[in-house]
């Protein structure tokens, strides 16, 4: 009687904990889910969450007496604002409009979307107050309704011309820009789950000039892009840092063909995990810091 009373705990105990594991295993881990490239809306192509209905961004420059201090205490400088952009979005994430203004809040120039039912680019128009001058952009798609050039037009002439073909998903496998007398051409490779792996650029003679490769980490945000001169010489290096929660931290660049390095961190972040503040170094100088400000839906 006295063993069964001993035993009696343990089992107890072996009992429970079983059933925990059970109980764990039974709960369906959180799925990921990753949207291919090609059925990303314009907030999600730029790594912006939430329902932003307007995003303006200040570009600020230090004083010219800090641009070479190696070691900066930001909050002791003062910056000058050289730029503001304010863009617009529609409730399922696509831009309607981009402006750009001067410092002292007279637009410069003015750029509206529209688009198909169906959510595909139809053109876009750029205006220039004070100005007869504007900027016209027509998309046109193949029989698929796949993207198969964008053409832009100065006051109704020709300045730009690029063609592309796509797979049968829809994704661009080939850009060929058109210029006076020759093109350049770039193709494009995906990996399983949509998303952009490879670029190769191309000479206008058909030689490889350059290739760029891509790897994201298991939520399908970019961690890593290298960029190849000829078949294997690294010349270009990025690497994308994130936060646990998912929010962007820190951008590392390096162009090893002009031996110099820059460094983008992103300090503040709002409720939706989106930078308030970005800070641009190269080669340990200060260059740029940028200020964001989100209204959402």
């Amino acid at each position: 009687m006295k063993g069964r009373c001993r035993f009696y705990p343990l089992f107890l105990s072996v009992l429970t904990t079983g059933l925990l594991l059970l109980s764990a295993c039974s709960q369906k881990t959180a799925e990921i889910v990753i949207v291919p490239d090609n059925q990303k809306n314009h907030l999600q192509r730029n790594h912006i969450y939430g329902n932003v209905k307007e995003l303006t961004t200040c570009t600020l420059l230090p004083d010219e007496q800090y641009v070479r201090s190696d070691s900066l205490c930001l909050d002791s400088l003062r910056f000058d604002t050289v730029a503001i952009v304010i863009q617009h979005y529609s409730m399922d994430g696509y831009m309607l409009d981009y402006c750009k203004l001067s410092p002292q809040l007279d637009t410069l120039s003015l750029r509206v979307f529209s688009y198909h039912s169906d959510a595909r680019p139809d053109c876009w128009t750029e205006f220039y107050p004070g100005s007869f001058d504007t900027l016209v952009c027509k998309y046109e798609y193949d029989m698929n309704d796949f993207l198969s050039a964008e053409k832009v037009y100065a006051n109704d002439s020709l300045i730009s011309n690029i063609a592309y073909k796509t797979d049968g998903a829809g994704n661009v496998v080939e850009m060929v820009r058109f210029y006076d007398g020759y093109s350049v051409r770039n193709t494009s490779k995906y990996n399983a789950q949509g998303l952009l792996s490879r670029v190769d650029e191309f000479e206008p003679s058909g030689k490889l000039f350059k290739y760029i490769t891509i790897e994201y980490d298991n939520y399908g945000d970019e961690v890593n892009r290298r960029a190849f001169k000829g078949e294997n010489d690294l010349i270009e290096y990025t690497y994308t840092q994130y936060q646990q929660d998912g929010s962007l931290q820190k951008v590392l660049f390096e162009d090893r063909l002009h031996h110099s390095k820059e460094q983008y961190e992103y300090a503040g972040h709002d409720a939706q995990k989106n930078w308030t503040s970005e800070v641009r170094y190269k080669d340990k100088k200060l260059i740029y810091k940028r200020i964001r400000t989100y209204i959402y839906y």
